[in-house]
């Protein structure tokens, strides 16, 4: 393991880690991140699509795509941040380890590390004599096809090459009524170039050049709860739905998204002596998406939103690394971070649809309720006069321009947009030291200072024509004065983080380890009522203690943590706004277990287990002992228990190695938003507790160059939601996406 920035065995890491290599990813079928969450405990992976997915580590979420938003979960690439939510999602393929450090990594991870990081390792070119690779190719129902494989080319004794590529395509499993292709589709295709140069034994240097291009259609189904997609097709989230676009968005752009993320990283570790070693990490990553998307999640033109984002990012680390054989071994650095983002959204309606939707409002400000409207409209002899709050068949023109100035004016297609940017640079220094007190206790300490500075904008306001159903310059998105762009200017923060660790060796098989630690989402600027406001630092202190058990057949990882949160930061749609801003949700507590079981029965027959325990509730009052407005609630994405259980069972035969591998993931009852569904008096933007079954079968031929797998993921074909409410819940229209169905495939694969 190289969390603490030194090779080491994971039960030498004073903190709660897990470590999966290629052969155990391998093993569960692990391919992309929320795969792997089902194995690693404490860990929710949410996959909306490629360009919204949540991360969360011990309920505490990660998932801000606004171009200010600050991540809480530590996303990195081979040493490299990726935490930005668009671009932190990507797929694993040929990669060496994944590490998952939990609890607050200010010192290993950096800035965002709140709750713990999670660290990508690839597989790097390899000076070897000789020329190999590997490939497979999985095929699967709902035209499911993949390919995947690399090739390693050492080209002298100093420098190799090694190139890695991935195709990924599957068909939705949400038909839309409407036409198109179904929804929850993937198609990707990820691409990596690497080289290492070893010119001496003292120095090595690597450049990785990564590139993926997600690009399904159909878009997401973002299925209304409110209203059915057809006359007899249900609600549920997993029978079709009725989901469509706007002619004009994107030049009549389809639902669906294209995203591309891309990057160049460089490493170079250099030993100045036997003592001192020099690590460097450079990153330059980019990426750019466009989302299409039904937000309001029913066939009407209400919410039809273009969702298109940039951004850049340029990061620098310098560490110095001390190991001279004695008690003390350490590292301290400095790092540099810039990125600038962007995010511009497009929303397209139907005017008549949008006034039904705002009736209350409109009424409200005419002092009238909407049922005065309609009879004031009804006298004057107003056809569809009923209509006003009708979104299935609306009243067709502009209520207020009837109530207040007698004119009778129509209402037609309608577009509106805004633009956000935040640009952040960062400085951190940094320092890390561990103190061998005896041969069975050690000691460490590390600290981080981290300075930033900060710069928002925002514009908004109505295109190609005024906005005839409210009469203000928006009706929905946030408006700026003739909609220039406003800034906040340059705002500075800067802070410190920390952690205390101590490691006790008990015996030959068990090692005991204690931490305290102090993390911190950094500072956020958001746009609200007119102007920049600033969502003060979340800061978290965590203790945890916990341990391993290794025996020669028996492997167990297990920790307790108890965690308390001042100015946790909730991310909250604005009334009757389709924009998301940060606000300070006050205090909250957390506390846990976790832990993780490996047991070898026999040399044919291992299982393996992993069990989480979390209640994550906010305080009922905060610091200055005033009611908050989430006081009990559980932290969303937080389930109170999540389990898996495994095993590996392998049976010599006359074709070769058969392997068969069971898994089941179960999880209770978890909550989409921070507000638990209370608002509406009707809680159902929940998943309740469901289980998993998967299955796979593998037959390695005797040489063990030549391999075929049949594969069954969610065998029992349960019916669960990954998300709901979403951005139609603030106007009472929650919508709801279905999780996957049971699918089942084959795979062959080949290495030389």
């Amino acid at each position: 393991m190289t969390t603490q920035k030194r090779e080491q065995s994971v039960t030498d890491v004073p903190l709660n880690l897990t470590a999966y290599n290629a052969r155990r990813l391998e093993v569960l079928g692990v391919e992309q991140f929320d795969e792997l969450s089902d194995f690693v405990p404490g860990l929710e992976i949410q996959e909306q699509s490629p360009n919204t997915p949540g991360f969360a580590i011990r309920g505490i979420t990660s998932d801000d795509t606004t171009a200010t938003g600050e991540a809480r979960v530590a996303v990195f690439q081979d040493g490299v941040p990726i935490s930005r939510a668009r671009g932190a999602f990507v797929e694993l393929f040929d990669v060496e380890r994944v590490e998952v450090a939990k609890g607050p990594q200010p010192t290993l991870f950096g800035r965002g590390a709140l709750i713990g990081g999670i660290n990508i390792i690839q597989n790097k070119a390899q000076l070897n004599d000789v020329m190999s690779g590997a490939g497979s190719v999985t095929l699967g129902d709902y035209n499911r096809r993949e390919a995947r494989g690399h090739v390693n080319l050492p080209l002298s004794d100093a420098f190799a090459l090694r190139i890695a590529a991935a195709h990924k395509a599957r068909d939705g499993y949400v038909d839309n009524v409407l036409g198109g292709p179904a929804m929850n589709a993937v198609e990707l295709e990820a691409y990596r170039v690497s080289a290492r140069w070893e010119p001496t034994d003292a120095l090595r240097l690597d450049v990785i050049a990564n590139y993926q291009d997600d690009t399904p259609e159909g878009g997401t189904s973002f299925k209304s709860g409110v209203f059915a997609p057809a006359p007899g097709v249900s609600l549920e989230p997993w029978e079709p739905a009725a989901l469509n676009t706007s002619p004009l968005l994107e030049n009549g752009a389809p639902l669906g998204i294209n995203r591309k993320v891309y990057g160049v990283t460089v490493l170079g570790d250099y030993d100045l002596n036997e003592t001192w070693s020099l690590s460097s990490i450079t990153g330059w990553r980019a990426l750019e998406t466009r989302e299409i998307l039904d937000s309001d999640g029913f066939a009407a033109d209400l919410l039809a939103v273009a969702d298109n984002g940039s951004g850049h990012q340029w990061s620098q680390e310098i560490r110095f690394n001390y190991d001279a054989g004695g008690p003390v071994t350490g590292f301290f650095g400095a790092s540099y971070f810039y990125e600038r983002s962007r995010q511009a959204i497009t929303l397209a309606t139907d005017e008549a649809v949008a006034q039904a939707l705002l009736a209350p409002q409109l009424a409200a400000s005419a002092g009238l309720s909407v049922a005065q409207v309609e009879a004031l409209l009804a006298l004057q002899g107003v056809p569809n006069a009923d209509g006003f709050d009708d979104l299935l068949d609306p009243f067709g023109f502009a209520v207020l321009s009837l109530l207040t100035a007698g004119q009778v004016v129509p209402l037609g297609d309608y577009r509106e947009g805004t633009t956000n940017y935040g640009e952040t640079t960062a400085f951190d220094l940094f320092g890390d030291v561990s103190y061998a007190v005896t041969d069975r206790l050690t000691l460490g300490a590390g600290l981080r200072w981290t300075t930033e500075d900060k710069e928002a904008g925002i514009s908004g306001w109505h295109i190609d024509a005024p906005n005839r159903v409210t009469g203000a310059p928006t009706a929905f998105l946030p408006a700026t004065p003739n909609g220039v762009m406003l800034e906040s200017g340059s705002r500075s923060f800067d802070d410190f983080t920390w952690r205390v660790t101590g490691q006790y060796d008990l015996n030959a098989a068990v090692n005991l380890f204690a931490s305290y630690a102090r993390g911190r989402r950094p500072d956020v600027i958001s746009y609200s009522d007119g102007q920049f406001v600033i969502a003060p630092a979340e800061i978290v202190d965590s203790y945890e203690l916990g341990g391993y058990w290794t025996l020669d057949s028996t492997n167990i990882q297990a920790s307790v943590f108890y965690s308390e949160y001042e100015n946790f930061q909730s991310a909250r749609l604005e009334p009757q706004s389709a924009t998301y801003i940060v606000d300070n949700a006050g205090r909250a507590t957390q506390y846990g277990f976790e832990g993780q079981l490996d047991h070898q029965f026999t040399d044919h027959l291992s299982v393996f287990a992993t069990y989480a325990y979390n209640i994550s509730e906010f305080d009922d009052t905060d610091s200055e002992g005033r009611p908050q407005e989430f006081a009990g609630n559980t932290f969303r994405l937080s389930p109170d228990h999540a389990l898996s259980v495994g095993a590996l069972a392998e049976f010599e035969t006359g074709l070769g190695l058969l392997s068969l591998i069971p898994t089941w993931t179960w999880q209770s009852e978890v909550f989409f938003d921070n507000d638990n569904d209370l608002t509406d008096g009707r809680q159902d933007e929940l998943q309740g507790d469901f289980g998993l079954i998967n299955i796979r079968a593998r037959l390695d031929l005797p040489d063990e160059r030549i391999y075929g797998e049949v594969f069954v993921n969610n065998l029992a074909d349960e019916a669960y939601i990954i998300d709901a409410g979403n951005t139609g819940d603030s106007f009472g229209l929650p919508t709801f996406i279905a999780g996957s169905p049971r699918m089942a495939g084959i795979k062959i694969g080949a290495s030389f």
